[in-house]
Protein backbone atom coordinates (compact mmCIF):
# COMPACT_ATOMS: atom_id res chain seq x y z
CA UNK A 1 0.00 0.00 0.00
CA UNK A 2 1.35 3.62 -0.80
CA UNK A 3 2.56 5.41 1.85
CA UNK A 4 0.04 8.58 0.38
CA UNK A 5 -2.99 6.30 -0.69
CA UNK A 6 -6.19 6.99 0.20
CA UNK A 7 -5.89 3.29 1.52
CA UNK A 8 -3.26 4.33 3.79
CA UNK A 9 -4.48 8.05 4.63
CA UNK A 10 -8.15 5.86 5.66
CA UNK A 11 -6.54 2.87 7.52
CA UNK A 12 -4.43 5.27 9.38
CA UNK A 13 -7.70 6.51 10.46
CA UNK A 14 -8.86 3.08 12.17
CA UNK A 15 -5.47 2.14 13.68
CA UNK A 16 -5.72 5.74 15.23
CA UNK A 17 -9.39 5.35 16.55
CA UNK A 18 -8.88 2.21 16.86
CA UNK A 19 -6.06 1.85 19.02
CA UNK A 20 -7.66 4.91 21.34
CA UNK A 21 -10.84 3.11 21.65
CA UNK A 22 -12.60 6.03 23.77
CA UNK A 23 -15.03 6.08 21.18
CA UNK A 24 -16.39 2.47 21.80
CA UNK A 25 -17.92 3.25 24.61
CA UNK A 26 -18.86 6.95 24.10
CA UNK A 27 -20.55 6.34 20.80
CA UNK A 28 -22.35 3.37 21.57
CA UNK A 29 -25.89 3.99 21.16
CA UNK A 30 -25.02 6.72 18.87
CA UNK A 31 -27.05 6.95 15.42
CA UNK A 32 -23.00 6.90 13.44
CA UNK A 33 -22.64 4.28 11.16
CA UNK A 34 -18.46 4.88 11.10
CA UNK A 35 -17.89 4.10 14.35
CA UNK A 36 -18.74 0.61 14.06
CA UNK A 37 -17.61 -0.37 11.13
CA UNK A 38 -14.34 1.47 11.80
CA UNK A 39 -13.53 -0.78 15.39
CA UNK A 40 -14.97 -3.98 12.89
CA UNK A 41 -11.78 -3.12 10.88
CA UNK A 42 -9.19 -2.61 13.70
CA UNK A 43 -10.69 -5.46 15.38
CA UNK A 44 -9.82 -7.06 11.90
CA UNK A 45 -6.42 -6.11 11.41
CA UNK A 46 -5.36 -6.34 14.84
CA UNK A 47 -7.01 -9.45 16.15
CA UNK A 48 -8.01 -11.87 13.10
CA UNK A 49 -4.73 -10.55 11.23
CA UNK A 50 -6.64 -10.20 8.14
CA UNK A 51 -6.21 -7.67 5.56
CA UNK A 52 -8.13 -4.74 5.18
CA UNK A 53 -9.37 -4.09 1.53
CA UNK A 54 -9.69 -1.20 -0.35
CA UNK A 55 -13.35 -1.46 -0.59
CA UNK A 56 -13.51 -1.63 3.21
CA UNK A 57 -11.73 1.14 3.63
CA UNK A 58 -13.27 3.22 0.48
CA UNK A 59 -16.66 2.68 1.98
CA UNK A 60 -15.77 3.39 5.41
CA UNK A 61 -14.63 7.33 4.98
CA UNK A 62 -17.83 7.09 2.89
CA UNK A 63 -19.91 6.18 6.07
CA UNK A 64 -18.91 9.95 7.39
CA UNK A 65 -21.92 12.10 6.86
CA UNK A 66 -20.45 14.77 9.24
CA UNK A 67 -22.93 15.69 11.43
CA UNK A 68 -20.53 16.36 14.58
CA UNK A 69 -21.34 13.82 17.49
CA UNK A 70 -17.30 12.33 17.25
CA UNK A 71 -15.42 14.00 19.79
CA UNK A 72 -12.29 14.45 17.66
CA UNK A 73 -12.46 17.20 15.19
CA UNK A 74 -9.16 16.33 13.43
CA UNK A 75 -10.24 12.78 12.34
CA UNK A 76 -13.12 14.72 10.52
CA UNK A 77 -10.39 16.98 8.90
CA UNK A 78 -9.00 13.05 7.82
CA UNK A 79 -11.85 11.13 6.92
CA UNK A 80 -13.19 13.88 4.17
CA UNK A 81 -9.62 14.21 3.30
CA UNK A 82 -9.28 9.99 2.69
CA UNK A 83 -12.48 10.66 0.99
CA UNK A 84 -11.36 13.12 -1.39
CA UNK A 85 -8.25 10.99 -1.96
CA UNK A 86 -10.22 8.16 -3.28
CA UNK A 87 -12.90 10.59 -5.33
CA UNK A 88 -9.56 12.33 -6.85
CA UNK A 89 -8.12 9.22 -7.96
CA UNK A 90 -11.31 7.16 -8.85
CA UNK A 91 -13.86 9.63 -9.71
CA UNK A 92 -17.19 10.60 -8.77
CA UNK A 93 -20.22 8.47 -10.77
CA UNK A 94 -22.89 10.51 -12.47
CA UNK A 95 -25.62 10.21 -10.25
CA UNK A 96 -23.35 11.61 -7.64
CA UNK A 97 -21.97 14.28 -9.95
CA UNK A 98 -25.94 15.50 -10.26
CA UNK A 99 -27.05 14.88 -7.01
CA UNK A 100 -24.43 16.97 -5.17
CA UNK A 101 -25.12 20.25 -7.13
CA UNK A 102 -28.33 20.12 -5.62
CA UNK A 103 -28.75 24.05 -6.77
CA UNK A 104 -28.21 23.46 -10.43
CA UNK A 105 -30.39 20.48 -10.12
CA UNK A 106 -33.11 22.52 -8.43
CA UNK A 107 -33.42 25.24 -10.91
CA UNK A 108 -33.54 22.37 -13.41
CA UNK A 109 -36.73 21.04 -11.86
CA UNK A 110 -37.86 23.84 -10.91
CA UNK A 111 -37.63 25.49 -14.09
CA UNK A 112 -40.89 23.90 -15.36
CA UNK A 113 -42.70 23.14 -11.93
CA UNK A 114 -45.97 21.70 -12.78
CA UNK A 115 -44.12 19.27 -15.74
CA UNK A 116 -41.46 17.86 -13.28
CA UNK A 117 -44.20 17.33 -10.10
CA UNK A 118 -46.46 15.35 -12.83
CA UNK A 119 -43.25 13.24 -14.44
CA UNK A 120 -42.04 12.56 -10.63
CA UNK A 121 -45.17 11.58 -9.52
CA UNK A 122 -45.94 9.21 -12.08
CA UNK A 123 -45.07 5.65 -11.66
CA UNK A 124 -43.18 4.72 -14.63
CA UNK A 125 -41.54 7.93 -15.63
CA UNK A 126 -40.96 8.66 -12.01
CA UNK A 127 -39.40 5.81 -11.40
CA UNK A 128 -37.21 6.13 -14.94
CA UNK A 129 -36.03 9.57 -13.61
CA UNK A 130 -35.36 8.31 -10.00
CA UNK A 131 -33.25 5.47 -11.73
CA UNK A 132 -31.66 8.19 -13.85
CA UNK A 133 -30.20 10.37 -10.86
CA UNK A 134 -29.06 7.43 -8.34
CA UNK A 135 -32.20 7.84 -6.27
CA UNK A 136 -34.12 5.16 -4.81
CA UNK A 137 -37.48 4.25 -6.31
CA UNK A 138 -39.11 4.15 -2.26
CA UNK A 139 -37.66 7.70 -1.56
CA UNK A 140 -40.27 10.54 -1.34
CA UNK A 141 -39.22 13.41 -3.05
CA UNK A 142 -40.93 16.94 -2.17
CA UNK A 143 -42.87 19.03 -4.87
CA UNK A 144 -41.33 21.81 -6.82
CA UNK A 145 -43.13 25.14 -5.70
CA UNK A 146 -44.52 26.86 -8.40
CA UNK A 147 -42.62 30.02 -7.45
CA UNK A 148 -38.98 29.61 -5.89
CA UNK A 149 -37.97 31.96 -2.51
CA UNK A 150 -35.78 34.08 -4.52
CA UNK A 151 -38.27 35.05 -7.43
CA UNK A 152 -40.47 36.14 -4.50
CA UNK A 153 -37.57 37.95 -2.70
CA UNK A 154 -36.90 39.86 -6.04
CA UNK A 155 -40.56 40.78 -6.06
CA UNK A 156 -40.13 42.50 -2.69
CA UNK A 157 -36.57 43.75 -3.79
CA UNK A 158 -35.27 41.76 -1.38
CA UNK A 159 -32.08 42.09 -3.36
CA UNK A 160 -31.35 45.50 -2.79
CA UNK A 161 -29.67 46.55 0.08
CA UNK A 162 -30.80 49.42 1.91
CA UNK A 163 -29.41 52.17 3.94
CA UNK A 164 -30.49 53.58 7.43
CA UNK A 165 -30.02 52.99 11.26
CA UNK A 166 -32.68 49.96 11.19
CA UNK A 167 -30.89 46.77 12.48
CA UNK A 168 -29.83 44.57 8.76
CA UNK A 169 -29.43 40.89 7.95
CA UNK A 170 -28.36 39.37 4.93
CA UNK A 171 -29.85 36.05 4.95
CA UNK A 172 -27.80 33.05 3.87
CA UNK A 173 -31.02 31.02 2.47
CA UNK A 174 -29.70 27.12 1.36
CA UNK A 175 -30.94 25.47 -1.44
CA UNK A 176 -33.06 23.13 -0.23
CA UNK A 177 -35.19 26.48 1.51
CA UNK A 178 -34.56 28.34 -1.89
CA UNK A 179 -36.12 25.94 -4.12
CA UNK A 180 -37.94 23.45 -2.39
CA UNK A 181 -39.45 24.88 0.80
CA UNK A 182 -40.05 28.82 -0.16
CA UNK A 183 -42.39 28.87 2.94
CA UNK A 184 -40.07 28.59 5.44
CA UNK A 185 -37.49 32.04 3.97
CA UNK A 186 -40.74 33.79 3.51
CA UNK A 187 -41.54 33.35 7.02
CA UNK A 188 -37.79 34.16 8.08
CA UNK A 189 -38.38 37.18 6.80
CA UNK A 190 -41.96 37.67 8.00
CA UNK A 191 -40.46 37.34 11.58
CA UNK A 192 -37.35 39.33 11.35
CA UNK A 193 -39.74 42.40 9.71
CA UNK A 194 -42.04 42.31 12.47
CA UNK A 195 -39.32 43.10 14.44
CA UNK A 196 -37.84 45.83 12.40
CA UNK A 197 -34.95 44.35 10.82
CA UNK A 198 -34.50 45.41 7.14
CA UNK A 199 -33.65 41.89 5.08
CA UNK A 200 -31.00 41.80 2.21
CA UNK A 201 -30.69 38.59 0.14
CA UNK A 202 -27.17 38.69 -1.55
CA UNK A 203 -26.28 36.81 -4.23
CA UNK A 204 -25.12 33.05 -3.12
CA UNK A 205 -24.61 29.79 -4.01
CA UNK A 206 -24.93 26.05 -2.43
CA UNK A 207 -23.03 26.59 1.10
CA UNK A 208 -20.59 23.50 -0.04
CA UNK A 209 -21.68 21.02 2.33
CA UNK A 210 -22.90 18.25 0.03
CA UNK A 211 -19.69 18.06 -2.63
CA UNK A 212 -17.81 17.97 0.54
CA UNK A 213 -19.43 14.97 1.73
CA UNK A 214 -19.36 13.55 -1.73
CA UNK A 215 -15.62 14.38 -1.92
CA UNK A 216 -15.57 16.47 -3.49
CA UNK A 217 -13.72 19.35 -2.70
CA UNK A 218 -12.99 21.58 -5.76
CA UNK A 219 -16.62 22.30 -6.42
CA UNK A 220 -16.99 22.46 -2.30
CA UNK A 221 -13.89 25.24 -2.64
CA UNK A 222 -15.86 27.62 -5.39
CA UNK A 223 -18.86 27.44 -3.38
CA UNK A 224 -16.93 28.48 -0.30
CA UNK A 225 -14.78 31.27 -2.03
CA UNK A 226 -17.93 32.34 -4.16
CA UNK A 227 -19.76 33.22 -1.04
CA UNK A 228 -17.18 34.51 1.27
CA UNK A 229 -16.66 37.31 -1.15
CA UNK A 230 -20.43 38.01 -0.96
CA UNK A 231 -20.66 37.59 2.36
CA UNK A 232 -17.99 40.44 3.20
CA UNK A 233 -19.48 42.91 0.90
CA UNK A 234 -22.55 42.67 2.90
CA UNK A 235 -20.33 42.69 6.55
CA UNK A 236 -18.49 45.90 4.84
CA UNK A 237 -22.08 47.56 4.36
CA UNK A 238 -23.28 46.85 8.04
CA UNK A 239 -25.51 43.63 7.58
CA UNK A 240 -25.27 40.47 10.16
CA UNK A 241 -25.56 37.12 8.31
CA UNK A 242 -28.45 34.88 9.23
CA UNK A 243 -29.01 31.26 8.36
CA UNK A 244 -32.69 29.34 8.88
CA UNK A 245 -30.26 26.19 7.59
CA UNK A 246 -28.75 24.64 10.87
CA UNK A 247 -26.25 22.96 7.56
CA UNK A 248 -25.45 26.12 6.17
CA UNK A 249 -24.66 27.88 9.84
CA UNK A 250 -22.35 25.40 10.52
CA UNK A 251 -20.83 25.22 6.85
CA UNK A 252 -20.38 29.10 7.13
CA UNK A 253 -19.27 29.47 11.13
CA UNK A 254 -16.84 26.39 11.20
CA UNK A 255 -16.45 24.42 8.24
CA UNK A 256 -15.15 26.90 5.91
CA UNK A 257 -12.77 28.10 7.95
CA UNK A 258 -10.20 26.69 10.58
CA UNK A 259 -12.89 27.55 13.26
CA UNK A 260 -14.62 23.85 12.98
CA UNK A 261 -10.96 21.95 14.02
CA UNK A 262 -9.30 24.42 15.71
CA UNK A 263 -10.89 27.58 17.15
CA UNK A 264 -12.43 25.40 19.83
CA UNK A 265 -8.74 23.77 20.29
CA UNK A 266 -6.49 26.47 21.50
CA UNK A 267 -3.75 24.58 21.30
CA UNK A 268 -4.16 23.83 17.81
CA UNK A 269 -4.61 27.66 16.57
CA UNK A 270 -2.94 28.55 13.11
CA UNK A 271 -1.19 31.12 15.44
CA UNK A 272 0.05 27.87 17.65
CA UNK A 273 1.17 26.19 15.00
CA UNK A 274 -1.77 24.51 13.62
CA UNK A 275 -3.03 24.90 9.82
CA UNK A 276 -6.50 26.19 9.04
CA UNK A 277 -9.09 23.34 8.52
CA UNK A 278 -9.86 25.39 5.24
CA UNK A 279 -6.79 25.07 3.82
CA UNK A 280 -6.25 21.60 5.36
CA UNK A 281 -9.91 20.63 2.96
CA UNK A 282 -9.54 23.02 0.30
CA UNK A 283 -6.13 23.60 -0.40
CA UNK A 284 -5.35 24.16 -4.20
CA UNK A 285 -8.31 22.63 -5.16
CA UNK A 286 -9.94 25.27 -6.17
CA UNK A 287 -9.89 27.01 -9.68
CA UNK A 288 -10.23 30.16 -7.65
CA UNK A 289 -7.58 30.67 -4.64
CA UNK A 290 -9.12 29.69 -0.92
CA UNK A 291 -10.71 33.22 0.95
CA UNK A 292 -8.00 34.90 3.16
CA UNK A 293 -7.71 33.38 6.62
CA UNK A 294 -8.33 36.47 7.97
CA UNK A 295 -11.97 36.94 5.52
CA UNK A 296 -13.33 33.73 6.54
CA UNK A 297 -13.00 34.47 10.18
CA UNK A 298 -14.67 38.07 9.47
CA UNK A 299 -17.54 36.26 7.76
CA UNK A 300 -17.94 33.96 9.92
CA UNK A 301 -17.58 35.68 13.06
CA UNK A 302 -20.82 37.78 11.80
CA UNK A 303 -22.70 34.85 10.99
CA UNK A 304 -25.69 33.35 13.44
CA UNK A 305 -28.11 30.79 13.06
CA UNK A 306 -31.49 32.40 12.71
CA UNK A 307 -32.52 31.01 15.85
CA UNK A 308 -29.60 32.77 17.77
CA UNK A 309 -30.02 35.66 16.14
CA UNK A 310 -34.09 36.27 17.04
CA UNK A 311 -33.10 34.54 20.64
CA UNK A 312 -30.34 37.37 20.96
CA UNK A 313 -33.19 39.95 20.46
CA UNK A 314 -34.97 38.57 23.11
CA UNK A 315 -32.38 38.60 25.91
CA UNK A 316 -31.99 42.38 25.12
CA UNK A 317 -35.55 43.27 25.27
CA UNK A 318 -35.57 44.07 21.64
CA UNK A 319 -37.94 41.36 20.22
CA UNK A 320 -41.71 41.62 19.26
CA UNK A 321 -43.52 39.58 21.57
CA UNK A 322 -46.84 40.33 19.90
CA UNK A 323 -47.13 36.69 19.57
CA UNK A 324 -51.28 35.16 19.31
CA UNK A 325 -52.08 31.83 20.31
CA UNK A 326 -51.21 28.26 18.25
CA UNK A 327 -53.35 25.81 19.94
CA UNK A 328 -51.03 22.96 19.17
CA UNK A 329 -49.24 19.77 20.86
CA UNK A 330 -45.95 19.59 19.10
CA UNK A 331 -42.44 17.25 19.25
CA UNK A 332 -38.96 19.68 18.95
CA UNK A 333 -36.12 18.07 17.63
CA UNK A 334 -32.72 20.03 17.42
CA UNK A 335 -30.95 18.57 13.99
CA UNK A 336 -27.11 18.00 14.75
CA UNK A 337 -25.60 20.44 12.83
CA UNK A 338 -27.22 22.78 15.42
CA UNK A 339 -26.10 20.70 18.22
CA UNK A 340 -22.38 21.01 17.00
CA UNK A 341 -22.33 24.91 16.79
CA UNK A 342 -22.81 24.66 20.07
CA UNK A 343 -25.77 27.53 20.89
CA UNK A 344 -28.09 25.50 22.78
CA UNK A 345 -31.77 25.41 21.51
CA UNK A 346 -32.44 29.34 20.85
CA UNK A 347 -35.82 27.95 19.32
CA UNK A 348 -37.17 26.02 22.37
CA UNK A 349 -37.09 29.19 24.56
CA UNK A 350 -38.39 31.88 21.85
CA UNK A 351 -41.46 29.12 21.39
CA UNK A 352 -42.46 29.13 25.29
CA UNK A 353 -43.29 32.70 23.89
CA UNK A 354 -46.33 31.14 21.45
CA UNK A 355 -49.96 31.20 23.86
CA UNK A 356 -51.32 28.06 23.80
CA UNK A 357 -48.25 25.96 22.25
CA UNK A 358 -47.30 22.80 24.23
CA UNK A 359 -43.70 21.76 22.95
CA UNK A 360 -42.12 18.21 23.78
CA UNK A 361 -38.64 18.03 23.63
CA UNK A 362 -37.03 15.04 22.39
CA UNK A 363 -34.24 13.83 24.59
CA UNK A 364 -31.21 12.04 23.29
CA UNK A 365 -27.84 13.97 22.36
CA UNK A 366 -26.66 11.37 19.72
CA UNK A 367 -30.15 11.05 17.70
CA UNK A 368 -29.72 11.64 14.22
CA UNK A 369 -32.54 11.95 11.37
CA UNK A 370 -30.60 9.43 8.78
CA UNK A 371 -30.78 11.08 5.91
CA UNK A 372 -27.11 11.94 6.01
CA UNK A 373 -27.51 15.10 3.10
CA UNK A 374 -28.29 13.88 -0.72
CA UNK A 375 -26.66 10.16 0.64
CA UNK A 376 -30.45 9.49 1.77
CA UNK A 377 -31.80 10.07 -1.57
CA UNK A 378 -29.11 7.55 -2.93
CA UNK A 379 -30.27 4.04 -3.71
CA UNK A 380 -27.49 1.74 -2.05
CA UNK A 381 -27.84 4.09 1.15
CA UNK A 382 -31.66 4.73 1.39
CA UNK A 383 -32.17 1.62 3.39
CA UNK A 384 -29.44 2.13 5.62
CA UNK A 385 -30.43 6.14 6.06
CA UNK A 386 -34.04 4.62 7.53
CA UNK A 387 -32.38 1.95 9.74
CA UNK A 388 -30.53 4.57 11.09
CA UNK A 389 -32.88 7.00 11.92
CA UNK A 390 -34.79 4.14 13.26
CA UNK A 391 -34.96 5.38 16.94
CA UNK A 392 -35.54 8.96 16.78
CA UNK A 393 -38.74 7.70 14.53
CA UNK A 394 -39.61 5.57 17.71
CA UNK A 395 -38.80 7.95 20.34
CA UNK A 396 -41.75 10.66 18.21
CA UNK A 397 -44.07 7.84 17.81
CA UNK A 398 -44.00 7.27 21.34
CA UNK A 399 -44.79 10.82 22.17
CA UNK A 400 -47.20 10.89 19.14
CA UNK A 401 -47.54 15.10 18.50
CA UNK A 402 -50.19 16.99 16.28
CA UNK A 403 -46.79 17.49 14.14
CA UNK A 404 -43.22 17.72 14.48
CA UNK A 405 -40.66 21.18 14.63
CA UNK A 406 -37.56 21.10 13.73
CA UNK A 407 -34.61 23.73 12.43
CA UNK A 408 -33.13 21.20 9.81
CA UNK A 409 -35.45 20.76 5.99
CA UNK A 410 -33.19 17.89 5.23
CA UNK A 411 -34.85 15.96 8.35
CA UNK A 412 -38.25 17.41 7.15
CA UNK A 413 -37.55 15.58 4.09
CA UNK A 414 -36.90 12.27 6.35
CA UNK A 415 -39.78 12.47 8.49
CA UNK A 416 -42.20 13.17 5.69
CA UNK A 417 -40.58 10.08 4.64
CA UNK A 418 -41.27 7.80 7.88
CA UNK A 419 -44.15 9.28 9.91
CA UNK A 420 -47.50 10.63 9.37
CA UNK A 421 -47.27 13.72 11.13
CA UNK A 422 -46.88 17.61 9.70
CA UNK A 423 -43.13 18.77 9.67
CA UNK A 424 -42.64 22.59 10.54
CA UNK A 425 -39.73 24.81 11.08
CA UNK A 426 -39.83 26.48 14.08
CA UNK A 427 -39.78 30.05 12.29
CA UNK A 428 -42.90 29.42 10.53
CA UNK A 429 -44.55 28.39 14.27
CA UNK A 430 -43.47 32.21 14.95
CA UNK A 431 -44.76 33.57 11.42
CA UNK A 432 -47.80 31.83 12.48
CA UNK A 433 -48.14 33.48 15.76
CA UNK A 434 -47.68 37.35 14.87
CA UNK A 435 -50.33 36.51 11.93
CA UNK A 436 -52.63 35.29 14.81
CA UNK A 437 -52.08 38.43 17.09
CA UNK A 438 -53.60 40.34 14.25
CA UNK A 439 -51.71 43.38 13.25
CA UNK A 440 -49.17 43.83 10.33
CA UNK A 441 -50.49 40.36 8.82
CA UNK A 442 -48.33 39.45 5.52
CA UNK A 443 -48.72 35.96 4.68
CA UNK A 444 -51.26 33.14 4.76
CA UNK A 445 -51.78 31.48 8.32
CA UNK A 446 -50.60 27.36 8.34
CA UNK A 447 -52.96 25.08 8.63
CA UNK A 448 -51.34 23.34 11.76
Amino acid sequence: MQKDSPESMAETIVEYCGGCGICRELMDGASCLLFPELYRLFDKKAWKKERITSGELKNLVDLCNFCGLCPCPRKRTEIMNAKHAFVSRDGLDRATRLLEDIERLSKICGAYPRLTNRLLNNTLSGAFLKKLAGIHQDRKLPNFPRENFSAWAEKRGLHIRRDGNRKKVAYFVGCTAQYLFPEVPKAAVDVLERNEIDVYLPEQKCCGMPPLLEGDLKLASEFVAFNVDRMIEAVDSGYEIVCSCPTCAYMLKYVMNEGCFHLKHESERPDAGGSSGMDNFFGNESSCAPPSLMKRIMAASHTFDLGEYLRSLQLTGKFNNDLGPVVARMAYYPPCHLREQMIGEPYSELLLLTPGLSMEPIDGDLDCCGIAGIKGFKRDFHQVSVEMGRRLVEKIRAIAPASIVTDCLSCRIQFNQLLPYKVFHPVEILSESYTKYGKGVKRDALLI
